[in-house]
């Protein structure tokens, strides 16, 4: 199935959020997704840009933590419905759905925050480009 179809029909019933990224198991358990054959392919990261290279700085979601909140932040103009960056979504250790915030393109920058209270090795953002596709990060806590 083309991956862009498949991306915006995720993202469009709503299940992206709890798909975003596709579980891989190995002994022992998931294989770290940043260093996996889906990046680059699927979703993107800064060192896996694939056909996407040249556009990290302002898709890449980047993650401050101070205490036990964090603020995700995507580098990226929001230039109404043309072109914009539509949802962060956050994922457990495990790629399980944690959070997500959507964005009016119209109103909001693509900033969102998030307690991590109770969250012990690493969590995962995703931000979603309507034109570039979802981008991952990875933060170890």
């Amino acid at each position: 199935m083309h991956r862009r179809l498949f991306l915006k029909g995720l993202g469009l019933i709503g299940v992206a959020s709890s798909m975003a990224l596709p579980k891989i198991a190995m002994a022992g358990g998931l294989l770290d997704p940043m260093n996996s054959k889906l990046a680059g392919s699927l979703f993107y990261t800064m060192e896996m840009p694939g056909r996407w290279t040249g556009k990290e700085a302002g898709h890449v979601p980047m993650i401050e933590r101070s205490g036990n909140m964090i603020e995700v932040t995507t580098g990226h103009e929001m230039d109404g419905y043309t072109h914009y960056i539509v949802k962060h979504i956050l994922l457990d250790e495990n790629l399980d759905f944690v959070a997500e915030t959507i964005f009016d393109p119209d109103v909001d920058a693509p900033i969102s925050t998030y307690d991590v209270t109770g969250m012990r090795s690493a969590l995962y953002a995703v931000s979603l480009c309507n034109k570039h596709d979802a981008w991952l990060n990875r933060l170890a806590l």
